[in-house]
Formats: structure tokens, C-alpha cells, sequence
């Protein structure tokens, strides 16, 4: 396949993603607009409807522009980071979104306290509230999410983050990373994604020397693992 062809495949995945949800809030928008609906509470409802669906398009823009970004490697400011800062910051983001789903979060910072890795705060805790997010996201009822840090041979940081959710088919692991790429699950449960997300974690962790892993076991849950170079 040619880059041209490349390219307007992408295109298309893009567009076909957007035009759904957009289509959604305009008909959302177009009931309450003409009238069809007089109970207050009902309005209210389709509203916020529409509202939810406008941040799911907000998500996929921002996925968008962060992945450009990420082509100038010039963007990326580098600085000596707590990594545990980036962990909290992305807990207390995600934290209420969990406890609003009914799934709760256990968070063990173990060894990583007083941890530091060279690199960017804002795109690894774009990174982490991805991973996390969709721990919440693709999770069970009364789920629950584990996250644990802790330092490995000395030179590593390791996150390990594991959810109780729907879990991923052997058959859809190894291109979870590839951009675009969603499995049927994912497809059929969420709306608000194009399949950037954790190809846009997985290219930030490579960013920062690091590696990620999967483990997932089809309606038991998922872990993945973040390693990332330790600062002397």
C-alpha cells in the first residue's frame, strides 16, 4: 500500500468516527430545538446526551493533535520528573469518573516515592490518564482498578495498572498498539475513540525509552505494565 493510500485510509477512519457522534448531537440538539419535547427533565437528559457526546469528539481531537505533536520529537520539553507527581495528578483527574461508574480505584505508590525519570510531564500524563481511563472505561460493575508502582534491578520504574473489566481476545492483543486498531468490544462499547489512544501511549512511552506490556484475559481483566528508565 502505497503512503497516498495510507493516507486516505486514515482519512477515512477519521472521518467515518467523527460523523457519528457529530450526527448524534445535532439530532439531539435539532429535538430540543423544535419543541418535540416539553418535559423539562426530559430536555435536561437529552442535553446532557449531547453534551457527553460533544466530549467524546473533544477526546478524539485531542488524541489527534497530541499524536501530531508527537512527529516534531522538537515539541517535547524533557525535564527530571517525580513520576509519582504524574500518578496522583492522573488519579485525582480520573478518580471521580471512577467512583460516578462505580468502579474503585486502589493505588500503591510502593518503592516509586522520591523516584525520578527524564521527560515530559504533560505528554506521560497524557499517557496515564489514557491507560487508566480506559481501565475505567472497558471495567465491570463494581469493578475495581489496581494500580501499583514500584522500582525494578535499580534502573527501572515500573506501573503496573490492572482492571477487573471485559478484557481483550488473544486474537486483538498484539494490534491493540497499532493505530486505529480496536477491538469488537471496544467497537461495540465506547463511544469517543478512534482507536489513537494507546497507540498515542504506547509511541510516549517508547518517547521515554520505556516499554509497555499487556495481559488480558477475556472477561476476567486486563494489566498493563509501564517501564520506564529510572534517573541516577
Amino acid at each position: 500500500m502505497s503512503k497516498i493510500e495510507e493516507n486516505v485510509k486514515s482519512l477515512a477512519v477519521i472521518a467515518h468516527d467523527l460523523k457519528a457522534p457529530l450526527s448524534a448531537v445535532v439530532d439531539l440538539l435539532n429535538v430540543v430545538e423544535k419543541g418535540y419535547v416539553d418535559d423539562p427533565v426530559k430536555v435536561l437528559e437529552l442535553i446532557t446526551r449531547a453534551r457527553k457526546k460533544s466530549e467524546g469528539l473533544i477526546r478524539i481531537v485531542e488524541d489527534i493533535l497530541d499524536y501530531t505533536l508527537l512527529e516534531n520529537k522538537s515539541q517535547m520539553k524533557r525535564e527530571r520528573l517525580n513520576l509519582i507527581e504524574i500518578i496522583d495528578e492522573s488519579y485525582s483527574i480520573i478518580e471521580h469518573y471512577a467512583r460516578q461508574n462505580n468502579i474503585s480505584i486502589h493505588y500503591s505508590q510502593g518503592s516509586c516515592r522520591e523516584k525520578y525519570v527524564f521527560g515530559n510531564y504533560t505528554f506521560l500524563l497524557r499517557a496515564f490518564n489514557n491507560v487508566i481511563m480506559n481501565a475505567v472505561k472497558y471495567n465491570k460493575e463494581n469493578g475495581r482498578i489496581d494500580i501499583r508502582c514500584f522500582e525494578k534491578f535499580g534502573r527501572l520504574i515500573v506501573v503496573e495498572i490492572s482492571d477487573t473489566g471485559i478484557g481483550i481476545p488473544p486474537e486483538d492483543i498484539e494490534s491493540i498498539f497499532t493505530i486505529f486498531s480496536r477491538g469488537k468490544e471496544a467497537r461495540r462499547n465506547i463511544d469517543g475513540s478512534i482507536g489513537l489512544g494507546l497507540s498515542l501511549v504506547n509511541q510516549i512511552i517508547k518517547d521515554h525509552e520505556g516499554s509497555i506490556d499487556v495481559d488480558s484475559t477475556v472477561g476476567v481483566g486486563t494489566t498493563l505494565t509501564i517501564k520506564l528508565p529510572l534517573m541516577n
